[in-house]
């Protein structure tokens, strides 16, 4: 039986499912054919599933079509047929594309110093592969949560750093893993988030606090025709208890 491997995570964003994969740090596209491709190896209704595409008009091609997407799932690492992993496609997180109510003012000198310090200690962690840098996250899970203050007063400051040693690139996944940083520092917590949007299909990496999102503004700002949606978080964003909202 066909499995998703550990560490594979998956976004629906409305035409295009985004597939995020920890091993090799990268982004798939998939087609509503794909996703229900993947499904079906999964769930053991490869046989079913080509029936069904035949009768809806893909005809001889169905089967041809749904093998070849299967072998090319597994070569790209969502799918394994040994080892552990899901019998069913990864869990759809949590809305953490709400941004926060803006508490932003001009950061205070110790903010100043303690974003430099974050996105110092950033730069130097994304130098690892991704799958080190949500381990070295996981820990923060027994922090208290940031204040909607500090979390805004942090966010604000970190874009505003450009160290002058630092030739490489400074965007979104540095910049919001160094507030996840900067915040840990001060024994708070905060979530970095990876996720993506539909048409065209782009990635992006924000902060989520139990008070909504930072770093959903300027041109990353919500369009509610193509909403962000997370596809990751770490450390994990806890799933609302049954009878809560």
């Amino acid at each position: 039986m066909l499995r998703v491997p550990p560490g594979v995570h998956r976004a629906e964003l409305g035409e295009t499912v985004a597939v995020l994969n920890e091993a090799t740090g990268t982004w798939m596209w998939a087609s509503p054919l794909a996703d229900r491709i993947w499904a079906a190896a999964i769930e053991g209704r490869v046989d079913t599933l080509i029936a069904t595409l035949a009768a809806e008009g893909h005809g001889e091609k169905a089967e041809h079509t749904v093998r070849t997407t299967i072998d090319q799932l597994v070569r790209a690492g969502y799918l394994t047929i040994a080892g552990p992993g899901l019998r069913a496609l990864p869990e759809q997180m949590p809305d953490v594309a709400v941004p926060a109510p803006d508490t932003e003012r001009a950061p205070s000198r110790p903010v100043r110093w303690l974003a430099r310090t974050g996105l110092a200690l950033s730069l130097i962690l994304m130098t690892a592969p991704l799958r080190w840098r949500l381990r070295a996250l996981a820990p923060l899970r027994v922090l208290p949560a940031a204040s909607p203050a500090l979390a805004g007063a942090v966010s604000a400051a970190v874009p505003q750093i450009r160290p002058a040693w630092y030739r490489g690139r400074i965007a979104c996944m540095e910049i919001s893993l160094a507030t996840v940083l900067a915040l840990a520092l001060c024994g708070r917590r905060a979530h970095w988030v990876l996720g993506a949007r539909q048409l065209p299909t782009e990635a992006h990496a924000w902060v989520w606090t139990e008070n909504g999102a930072f770093g959903l503004s300027g041109r990353d700002r919500p369009d509610p025709r193509r909403p962000w949606v997370g596809a990751l978080a770490a450390p994990p964003v806890p799933h609302a208890r049954k009878g809560e909202p």
